[in-house]
């Protein structure tokens, strides 16, 4: 189904990097989507290392404790070593079933002048072709993960940056940061965020927002418990599908149908 053509590469990096050209906007909308869990109903990298087998090849996550992309890195080492091609994990990736309703909302978002992102700690290679596939990438500016590309039918992966400032979020990762830096790096000012997540990485970034926005936790998951105990001054709805942010966005007429 996917092609690792040179174009293909190309495309991944260039998306990874991508924002539109800096003009400064006033009242310009941004929507901010984590990927695993929230666009994609399950996780990417246990995916990947659901393909190994036998299973006591899997890498012990324990050797890598404070290091995801590391972890990862050996994952795809040992899926290369049993002979199962970037190819076809990339391909399984992208056959992974949104959550209910979160391309409807996305298109939507966009039609109505929502700048849409996406901030994951998965990796470039398995958001770009899973967008690709899902027929979405016109509708994302930009990605920030970490850096991946396939090199001799293999996945190579590199940490998106390495932070020490922010307590709350991984070495390889400040979600909250990268809202920001997206905003100064493209010269927008922002007067109203959508932040869409479900994880602990995912909580920074919300505490930083303001009266104006509003985040969304998934329900029953980690960062809608986490928000029990702290206080941001953005308004919190908790989701269970994307087609109850749709109803929730157009009931406040904050998109239109």
């Amino acid at each position: 189904m996917s092609s690792l053509s040179a174009s293909d590469s190309v495309l991944v990096k260039e998306l990874f990097v991508s924002s539109k050209t800096p003009i400064q906007e006033l009242e310009k909308m941004l929507a901010v989507f984590d990927f695993d869990h929230t666009i994609v109903d399950g996780n990417s990298d246990v995916v990947a290392i659901d393909l190994i087998n036998p299973t006591n090849l899997i890498p012990d996550r324990k050797d890598f404790p404070n290091n995801w992309t590391q972890y990862m890195q050996q994952v795809f080492d040992v899926i290369k070593t049993i002979e199962i091609s970037a190819e076809k994990i990339i391909d399984i990736v992208s056959l992974m079933r949104p959550n209910d309703g979160i391309p409807k909302l996305m298109r939507a978002l966009y039609e109505n002048n929502f700048e849409i992102i996406v901030a994951s700690d998965s990796n470039s290679v398995f958001i770009y072709h899973w967008l690709k596939h899902n027929e979405l990438s016109d509708v994302v500016s930009s990605i920030y993960t970490n850096p991946a590309t396939v090199v001799n039918n293999a996945i190579k992966i590199e940490a998106y940056t390495v932070q020490t400032k922010c307590d709350l979020c991984t070495t390889n990762m400040c979600k909250g940061a990268i809202v920001e830096e997206h905003a100064l790096n493209t010269n927008k000012i922002y007067n109203k965020i959508l932040y869409f997540g479900d994880g602990r990485n995912d909580l920074c970034p919300i505490l930083k927002l303001t009266e104006h926005d509003i985040a969304f936790p998934r329900k029953g998951y980690v960062l809608e418990n986490l928000l029990k105990s702290r206080i941001t001054p953005a308004k919190v709805i908790p989701w269970c599908t994307g087609e109850y942010i749709y109803e929730f966005l157009t009931s406040s007429k904050l998109i239109s149908t």
